[in-house]
């Protein structure tokens, strides 16, 4: 039987170990190598070849984010698995959005990993679904044309649609236009959900 080849990538030797005497314990899976930093993980992966990496997001020299879009570009076959300590965030996000098919919380991963390997080598995606959906909104906020921005941003300073096309020189309806469009594209409700979300996302500065 084949053996799932693993690389570790962390910059802390407890977790590594730890993860190693995991992997090391199943009849089905191997540790190949192990990685201190982003650079590293992304030179073993040329020269390994893993079936898995175990990657953590924060890390020295490259971001766990970085170095999973540099190996997803060349090894695609590569399955990558995310470890971190947060839910949610914008470098988990992109990490996901780079090619990282599963993410384990570090505090999971003596229950979790073992499973959450074989399920990424069965080609199935292990990823919390609300991380998912603020992957979704990143998207969607990144599709606002300039125009729909600057009225968010308007809308966010408390101007009225009036006050808005007057500012532009355009029309109340091609406001409510904008508007509509700018509501349907964020998945929200009206104006205020719409700039909660972009502050939130920092798409708008306060």
């Amino acid at each position: 039987m084949n053996k799932i080849r693993i690389l570790v990538a962390d910059d802390h030797m407890l977790m590594r170990m730890g993860i190693s005497a995991l992997v090391n314990s199943t009849k089905d899976m191997e540790i190949v190598g192990e990685a201190k930093n982003g650079r590293q993980a992304v030179e073993l992966a040329d020269s390994l070849k893993p079936n898995v990496i175990i990657m953590d997001l924060m890390m020295p020299e490259m971001l766990g984010s970085e170095a999973t879009k540099l190996i997803h570009d060349a090894h695609p076959e590569t399955k990558i698995v995310i470890l971190t300590t947060f839910g949610t965030s914008v470098e988990l996000a992109k990490a996901v959005t780079n090619g990282a098919v599963g993410v384990l919380l570090k505090d999971k991963v003596d229950m979790d990993l073992v499973n959450t390997i074989r399920f990424v080598v069965d080609g199935n995606q292990v990823v919390p679904t609300r991380l998912l959906e603020q992957i979704e909104q990143d998207k969607a906020l990144s599709k606002l044309t300039d125009r729909q921005l600057e009225v968010l941003a308007s809308v966010a300073e408390g101007q009225s649609n009036s006050d808005i096309a007057k500012q532009f020189g355009l029309s109340e309806i091609t406001i409510k236009k904008h508007l509509s469009a700018i509501f349907e594209r964020l998945g929200v409700a009206n104006r205020s959900e719409a700039v909660v979300l972009a502050l939130r996302k920092q798409i708008l500065k306060t």
